[in-house]
C-alpha cells in the first residue's frame, strides 16, 4: 500500500522537538499544547513505521533515527521557505516596482536563496521575478523592463554595468548506461563531434560551451545538437533515460550526480567555468532594493558543487 505523503506541519513539530529538547519545550515555542505535539508525533511514527522517540520517566527524547529524520526535515523546511519566497516574487503585482530577471539556471538554483535572504532584511520593496535565457535577460534590462538581471553568459554587453556575483561550472553528463559512463575522460574533439541534448541558442550554457571549445582548439566548432530543449530539467530527464550526452550547469545536476542518476564525464585538458553576472542599465536610477539584492547575491552565493 502506498504511504500518504507527509505534511509539513508535523515536520515543524519534529524539528522543534529536536532543537528545543523536549515535547513541552516544542509546544511552548509553537504555541500549541503538549498533548497536541505528542499526538502528532505518535501519528508520524505510525505513518512511517519508525521508532522516533525514547519515552521514559525522565521525559521524551529522539532516537538516532529520529535525529536523522529531524535533520532531513530541517533541510526540507528550509527549501520550502525558499520555494515560498520564490513563488511570491513571481506574482505579477501592479504595485511591484523592482523587476528582476534571471537566466533559468540562476532562477532555479540561486534566486530562491537570495530572495529568502532579501525577505529577511525587512525591506518592504516588492520584487517581481521573471525567468528567461541570458539573451532575453540582457534585452529586457536594455529596454527598461527589468531593474537588474542575472546572467551566465561570457558575452557581457559593454553598454550595461555589470558585476560578478557568483560562479558556476558546466559539466558533461550521460546516463549510467551510456558508453561514456565507463570512461575516465573524452577528448575535446570527441565532445565537439557528438550531437548533444542542448539548450537553445542564446542560452548562457550553450554560449559558454561553444566559446570554450573554440578557445581550446582553434577553429573547432561543435556539431548541431541532437535536440534542443527549453529547460535543464527536460535535458536531464532525457539524458537519464538514455537519450544521449548533455553539458549542463553543475548547479543543475548536483543532486542527480550525488544520487547516482547521472554520470559526470571529464573532458581532457578542458574545464567549463563561467561567472554568474549581474547587469543593469547605468542610465537608470538604482533602487535601494537592487543594491541590497546585489549585496546578498555577491556575499551569499554557495560554492559550485
Amino acid at each position: 500500500m502506498t504511504r500518504q505523503p507527509t505534511e509539513l506541519a508535523p515536520l515543524r513539530m519534529l524539528v522543534a522537538v529536536h532543537e528545543h529538547g523536549s515535547l513541552s519545550a516544542a509546544a511552548d515555542v509553537l504555541g500549541v499544547s503538549q498533548q497536541g505535539v505528542s499526538a502528532r508525533m505518535r501519528a508520524l511514527e505510525a505513518q512511517w513505521g519508525l521508532h522516533l522517540f525514547e519515552r521514559s520517566t525522565r521525559g521524551t527524547s529522539l532516537t538516532p533515527e529520529g535525529v536523522v529524520i529531524a535533520e532531513w526535515a530541517h533541510d526540507l523546511l528550509t527549501r520550502s521557505a525558499s520555494f515560498e519566497s520564490a513563488v511570491d516574487a513571481l506574482k505579477k503585482d501592479a504595485q511591484s516596482h523592482v523587476r528582476v530577471a534571471a537566466s533559468l539556471t540562476v532562477a532555479e538554483h540561486l534566486m530562491p536563496l537570495w530572495l529568502t535572504k532579501f525577505a529577511a532584511t525587512g525591506d518592504q520593496a516588492r520584487l517581481e521575478l521573471s525567468a528567461a535565457n541570458s539573451a532575453g535577460v540582457i534585452a529586457g534590462v536594455r529596454d527598461g523592463r527589468y531593474s537588474i538581471g542575472f546572467i551566465e553568459t561570457p558575452d557581457v554587453p559593454e553598454d550595461l554595468d555589470s558585476m560578478i556575483v557568483a560562479s558556476d561550472e558546466l559539466v558533461v553528463v550521460v546516463g549510467n548506461t551510456h558508453p561514456w559512463a565507463s570512461r575516465e575522460a573524452v577528448t575535446v574533439e570527441e565532445l565537439a563531434a557528438t550531437p548533444l541534448i542542448s539548450r537553445e541558442r542564446g542560452s548562457g550554457t550553450r554560449t559558454t560551451l561553444e566559446r570554450r571549445v573554440r578557445l581550446a582548439v582553434e577553429g573547432l566548432t561543435i556539431v548541431e545538437p541532437a535536440a534542443e530543449l527549453p529547460t535543464a530539467l527536460a535535458i536531464r530527464s532525457t539524458v537519464m533515460a538514455g537519450g544521449g550526452v548533455a553539458v549542463l550547469s553543475g548547479l543543475a545536476v548536483a543532486d542527480d550526480l550525488a544520487a547516482g542518476r547521472l554520470t559526470r564525464v571529464e573532458t581532457e585538458n578542458l574545464t567549463f567555468p563561467r561567472p554568474i553576472v549581474a547587469v543593469w542599465d547605468p542610465r537608470a536610477p538604482r533602487h535601494d532594493a537592487v543594491k541590497r539584492l546585489l549585496d546578498i547575491a555577491r556575499d551569499g552565493a554557495e560554492p559550485t558543487p
